[in-house]
This record gives structure tokens, C-alpha cells and sequence, in this order.
């Protein structure tokens, strides 16, 4: 039977979908760059914890360490590095702006290099870090999120006599192949026909409660992460442009006032209401007969409305014949009748870290807190969650703030000296370590850092997070090869948004100049020295989760 949801393939690939087939379509090709560069990539794992771990050495400035053994190699080496990074901080845009920086040794919690490490700093998207490794901590790497379709048992004939209900658990993975399984599954049940509505629940239920318990909260239901996109094509000139809503299902409705002309600037004006239980989208304006396609990609406020009327449209490619119409609310439910069970909270977070997503980390995040102090999640829930992980690890109250867990706010704060010890613990802790290291951005190869190190030794060999917001960059993370590993935390504030490049140019050069350090048999000659010069052909990096502006 095949699945007439043309744009559904694009929306899997753009959100990631956990269908089974395309889940492992997607390791595949996920394989496919790190088999080529396998060579470079740092096994930072470690196999089991270090037999000693001394404690770490504080240092709050850079005056330079005092050494029993200035003839040991290894404290020459650790001069040379000192050298470099305060080479990079003396230079460029770095010698004029708020810099705070920690370097440690995993293997014993060495402090090799301290500036400003003590000093609160915004983190903008490091905060991710804290989500995805407290929610994985607290909820476990393998937690899921579900998404089901409750009504009426189906009788022997395959019906299903009654309204159903769509609900969710909050799950930012959803996407429409998704929809389709619930889909595919009831009609794998025999079920033919659904003789009532299908209700969209926003609400959160929470588990172990009978099905038809009354909810909770809103945002239980997110698909594509509730964003559909408006598609403006010319037409004759004279005439309408072409208009279209995708996904194509009937929840959307379309004003169609443009017109197609010659010679002139398009100037198009998107606009929606609702109208019942559906959203109208109005275009307005002209469009250039030699322009080509444009698309507006928006949010919905809630999803499960959305999500109700893909499932509809399932229902049709799956020979399921819905007699009745798609409503938002919810109706008593006597049984699970379909259901989508997540890929393993380790993937969500992925998707939350190595493109560095927003609204997926805030979705882990009011996840954590829902999960532990009950439904439905907020951020307040998510804050506090936060603040026990952080306890737990030895980071006073008074050191950090957190509001959110995107990064997307100039409130949030650490320093740079408690983030490297949290990194560290996380490095070591066996039950998390594998699928967090996994989730953040691999240098050359993937991720906010796929450019960044292009053309370095780095690359394949660093592991770490990105953080951009107005005047503030940040990268932390791990460096290194097998047992010989440094943790960094770099963060800058105060520059002007022109310098955002050059800035992010430092911060490679002082991970160069580490990755010499640990590799001081055969150091790269340059690294940590290039001055401040760009490599001009380099692509940027574009640290930003592309979700659309939230829209009614």
C-alpha cells in the first residue's frame, strides 16, 4: 500500500524520524563520513575509571604554575602550552574582550591552564550540555517517549465503534512517518473502520493513570516540531501565484490574494487564524514571475491538531475509513488501539547537541522535570532538576545560573572552572559517557563544529559543544585520543558581531595548541600560532536550530 505523503519523506529527513526503517537509514548514513574519516576520530570513551584521580588543582589566574622540577619533560610541555594559549589571548579580537577559560587533564583532574575560570559566564548553547547529560543521568539513555491512539476495541468485523483520542508524552522527535506507524499498526490490527471523531489531546496523562484520567498541562502532542511550511510559486502573469501548505492535510486552509507580475520585487505577507478547528493561511501581496519557489516555514502553537489530521490522512493510505471529522479536545478511551514508541532519549539528544536545537533541548529539558516532580513538564520543573544535578556533581548554588535549557536567553550562567569538573565527572561515568559523547559535534566531520576545524589536526579528534548568542561564543568539550584526553571550557564575551568569526577562529587555535600538547613527541609546528589570520574559503558555521518564529 503505498503512502501518499510526498512531503512527509522531507519532513523525516529535516526532523530526523524514528521510524525503524528510516532510524537505521539514518545511522547509515551517519556512518557513512566518520568510515572515512574513522582514522581521525578520538576514541574518547574511557573503559573504565582512572585508578587514582588526584585533586584537581584550582588555579584563578595565569601566573604560572610553580613546578618542583623545571627539567621534568612533561612540565616543559606544559609551559609550551601555557605559551601558546596566552598567545592566543594577547592576539586579535581576544586581547579586547571578557575571556574565561579551563583546561584539565581527564586522566587525573589536572588543571593545566586557568584564566578567569572561576568567573561566571553565559554559556548560550553549552547549556545543552546540562540537559541532555541530567536527562540522561536521571531518566536513563534508553527512556522513550510514546504516542498513541486510545477509543473502543474494534469488534470481529474490524470496527471500531466510537471516537478516538491522539495523545503524546511531549516527544520533539515526531514526525509524520511516525504518525503513519500508528497508522499502519492499527490497520495491521484488521481494523477498517473508525465510526466517530478523532479528538487531538494536548494534554499530558500522566503514567500508570487509567486512559480516560483527565490530563494535564499542554504540548503533550509535537509533531515536526509543530512547524508546517507555506510553499509561493509564480503563476501566469496577471494571475494568483501558487499556493500550497505542506504537510497537505486538512487541518490548513488557504486565502489566496497574490498576484503574479513582471518586472518588479515580490512583497509577500503570510498571515493565519483559526476558524474552528482549522487554520487559515492567508497570502497576500505579489511575486516576480522570474522568482522562484519561496517558502515559509512556521510553528504552530500546539501540534496535536496537526498531528490529528496527518493521522487522518494516514488512515486513507492504510485502509482505514475515519466516518467522522478531526476535533481538538479528548474523550473517555477504553484501550490503546496504536501506538509510537520513541527512539531511545540517547537520539533525541543528538538532535538536540550536534546541530544544537533549541526547541528540541527545551522539549529534554521540561522532559527531565515533568518525569521527576510530575506532569506536565515547565521549565520551572526542568530548572530545579537541573539544580540537583548540578549539586550532585559539587557546583554550589551560588555558582551558576539556569533558566532554560537551550542556552537561548543571556541569563543563564556557569563558570568555566565548574563546567571542565562536570565534564569530567560525566566523562567518567560509565551509565551516561557513551551516548553523551556521541550526542556533541564531532570537529570536521559533523555537527555546529563540521567546518570549524576543517583543514586542522583536530579533525575527527575533538568532541565538543558550541554556544553563539550576540556577543557571546562558547566551546567546550573533549580533546584528544584514546586515554589521553583534555577537557576544555572557552568562553568570550563583549565582541561585536563582525568579530564572531574571528573569535571562533581563537577558540580552534587554542584547542590546536592542546592537541600539540598531547601530542608534544611530534607537535604541529603552527599550532596555536597562526596569528589572526582566517582561513577566507572556510564555510561557517552556523550555529542555529532553524526552527521558525512561533506563530497563532
Amino acid at each position: 500500500m503505498t503512502v501518499r505523503f510526498g512531503f512527509a519523506v522531507a519532513f523525516a529527513v529535516a526532523f530526523g524520524s524514528t521510524t525503524p526503517a528510516l532510524a537505521a537509514a539514518a545511522k547509515a548514513n551517519a556512518r557513512a563520513p566518520m568510515a572515512r574519516s574513522s582514522a581521525r576520530q578520538a576514541r574518547l570513551v574511557p573503559t573504565k575509571k582512572p585508578p587514582m584521580a588526584a585533586p584537581l588543582r584550582r588555579e584563578t589566574s595565569t601566573t604560572p604554575r610553580e613546578v618542583s622540577n623545571p627539567n621534568d619533560p612533561r612540565e616543559q610541555r606544559i609551559a609550551k602550552l601555557r605559551d601558546r594559549l596566552m598567545a592566543v589571548l594577547h592576539d586579535g579580537p581576544l586581547s579586547r574582550t571578557k575571556v574565561g577559560i579551563e583546561v584539565m587533564q581527564a586522566s587525573n583532574g589536572d588543571v593545566l591552564f586557568a584564566h578567569n575560570a572561576a568567573l561566571q559566564f553565559n554559556p548560550a548553547s553549552n547549556t545543552k550540555m546540562l540537559t541532555t547529560a541530567a536527562a540522561m543521568s536521571y531518566l536513563g539513555a534508553d527512556f522513550r517517549y510514546h504516542t498513541a491512539l486510545y477509543g473502543p476495541e474494534p469488534d470481529a468485523d474490524g470496527v471500531v465503534h466510537g471516537n478516538v483520542v491522539l495523545r503524546g508524552s511531549g516527544d520533539p522527535s515526531l514526525t509524520t512517518s511516525d504518525i503513519a506507524e500508528i497508522a499502519r499498526g492499527l490497520s495491521a490490527r484488521g481494523v477498517q473502520r473508525i465510526e466517530g471523531d478523532l479528538f487531538a489531546d494536548p494534554r499530558f496523562h500522566a503514567r500508570g493513570h487509567k486512559p480516560d484520567d483527565p490530563g494535564d498541562g499542554e504540548g503533550a502532542v509535537i509533531l515536526n516540531r509543530n512547524t508546517y511550511g507555506v510553499r509561493v510559486r509564480p503563476g501566469d502573469i496577471g494571475h494568483p501565484a501558487l499556493v500550497s501548505v505542506e504537510p497537505k492535510v486538512e487541518l490548513f486552509g488557504i486565502e489566496n490574494q497574490t498576484t503574479t507580475v513582471r518586472g518588479k520585487k515580490s512583497r509577500l505577507r503570510i498571515d493565519s487564524y483559526r476558524k474552528d478547528d482549522r487554520l487559515i493561511i492567508t497570502v497576500r501581496g505579489r511575486i516576480a514571475d522570474n522568482r522562484g519557489e519561496y517558502v515559509d516555514m512556521r510553528r504552530l502553537a500546539d501540534g496535536s491538531l496537526l498531528a490529528a489530521s496527518v493521522l487522518r490522512a494516514a488512515f486513507a493510505d492504510f485502509g482505514v475509513e475515519l466516518t467522522g471529522r478531526v476535533r481538538a479536545g479528548t474523550v473517555g478511551a477504553t484501550a490503546m488501539l496504536a501506538e509510537h514508541v520513541s527512539s531511545p532519549l540517547s537520539d533525541v539528544c543528538k538532535i538536540s547537541n550536534k546541530p544544537s536545537n533549541n526547541f528540541v533541548a527545551e522539549a529534554i529539558y521540561k522532559t527531565l522535570g515533568g518525569e521527576l516532580y510530575g506532569m506536565p513538564g515547565t521549565l520551572a520543573k526542568g530548572t530545579r532538576a537541573i539544580g540537583e544535578f548540578l549539586a550532585s556533581a559539587g557546583i554550589k548554588p551560588t555558582a551558576y545560573k539556569i533558566v532554560n535549557g537551550s542556552g537561548l536567553t543571556h541569563e543563564n550562567r556557569i563558570t568555566p572552572s565548574d563546567l571542565s569538573s562536570l565534564l569530567r565527572k560525566i566523562y567518567y561515568d560509565l551509565s551516561v559517557a557513551p551516548e553523551f559523547m556521541s550526542s556533541l559535534a564531532i570537529a570536521g566531520i559533523d555537527g555546529t563544529i563540521r567546518n570549524r576545524f576543517m583543514g586542522t589536526d583536530a579533525v575527527g579528534l575533538v568532541r565538543a559543544k558550541t554556544g553563539t548568542l550576540s556577543g557571546v561564543s562558547a566551546l567546550s568539550g573533549y580533546v584528544g585520543d584514546k586515554d589521553d584526553v583534555l577537557i576544555f571550557s572557552i568562553f568570550v564575551e563583549g565582541f561585536r558581531h563582525r568579530r564572531t568569526n574571528e573569535v571562533r577562529h581563537a577558540q580552534v587555535r587554542m584547542v590546536e595548541a592542546m592537541l600539540s600538547y598531547l601530542r608534544s613527541d611530534a607537535p604541529s609546528p603552527n599550532a596555536g600560532e597562526r596569528g589572526g589570520e582566517i582561513p577566507a574559503a572556510a564555510p561557517e558555521d552556523y550555529e542555529s536550530d532553524g526552527d521558525p518564529t512561533l506563530t497563532p
